[in-house]
């Protein structure tokens, strides 16, 4: 063979690589909607920012949705609560009349049920705001309780923003969160890990393994099979030097866990939208994001529909 076949032929080779390797995009929205708000003078004022919804079927609504607050260097256990909110359509929400269902140290609730059971994970600070990550479980979703330590404190880590994941493809429950070492001096460092186990229960003793990591700010993990595909959503900054203006950017892999692979079309949300949770409801995809209004001061929760 002449090497200007040769030539043409690795060319070829490289060219088709490029383009199989590209034009991978997160789905792209087709409806966006405000879904909640915290009430004036109450516990939740201005700080809605995360929102879990479980397919529960009970008391009358069929998805049930548990939402945390903003709070995170502040050392006041007590500001950091736990909500329950329900709707028949995932647009309209109706605040639970006993709230908070968590009244104490809860960052960040996300909730699988299964079994009959609802299992909540959610963080919690000490006073030098490290993180470690918990459950706790109810029958009913409104009374918690039986906590465990599922991954827990390490002196100058966090260990947060928890998602719990059901993968229909291998029965198997996997908990995605951050972990880092963001206020270190040197040597920072950020990574996405996760916990797999067969039964729920066991993922308080299974060992955390890395799914992605950064040497910039990469956190708040949430994850979607939809399409042949798993999405990675984590949180991000637009400016890494100047952190102004969250976003949120995707990933995409073949595997639940591991492989995953920036998409072509980030940041999927812009403009300090992030804290994204992915569902999938009626084989439609629904992300749930906290945009905020003023940073660090006003958050509302919105949701958008995607196809």
């Amino acid at each position: 063979m002449k090497l200007r076949e040769i030539i043409l032929l690795i060319l070829v080779f490289v060219t088709n690589i490029n383009v199989f390797g590209q034009n991978i995009n997160y789905p792209s929205a087709v409806n966006k909607h405000l879904v909640l708000e915290g009430d004036k003078g109450s516990w939740d004022a201005d700080n809605v920012h995360t929102l879990s919804i479980v397919e529960a079927n009970k008391d009358g609504f069929k998805y049930w949705g548990y939402y945390g607050l903003d709070y995170y260097n502040n050392r006041d256990p007590f500001i950091r609560k736990g909500g329950l909110v329900r709707s028949n359509d995932l647009k309209n929400w109706k605040k639970y009349e006993n709230n908070p269902v968590i009244n104490k140290n809860c960052r960040w609730p996300t909730v699988v049920f299964t079994n009959g059971i609802f299992y909540m994970f959610y963080a919690e600070y000490d006073d030098q705001v490290n993180s470690q990550i918990v459950m706790e479980s109810s029958k009913d979703g409104m009374n918690f309780g039986n906590k465990k330590i599922v991954v827990p404190y390490i002196n100058g880590q966090q260990n947060q923003n928890p998602f719990i994941y059901f993968n229909k493809n291998d029965s198997n429950f996997y908990l995605f969160y951050y972990n880092g070492t963001e206020r270190a001096v040197k040597n920072k460092k950020w990574n996405i890990m996760v916990k797999k186990a067969s039964e729920i229960k066991n993922i308080v003793k299974n060992k955390p393994y890395e799914v992605i990591s950064a040497i910039e700010t990469i956190a708040a993990p949430s994850i979607a099979f939809y399409q042949g595909k798993y999405y990675l959503l984590v949180e991000e900054f637009e400016d890494f030097k100047t952190k102004a203006n969250w976003v949120t950017n995707a990933f995409y892999s073949d595997k639940v866990d591991r492989g995953f692979k920036r998409v072509d079309n980030n940041p999927v949300l812009s403009n300090n939208d992030a804290c994204a949770f992915q569902y999938i409801f009626d084989e439609k995809l629904y992300v749930t994001y906290s945009h905020a209004i003023k940073i660090g001061e006003v958050w509302n929760m919105k949701m958008i529909e995607l196809k």
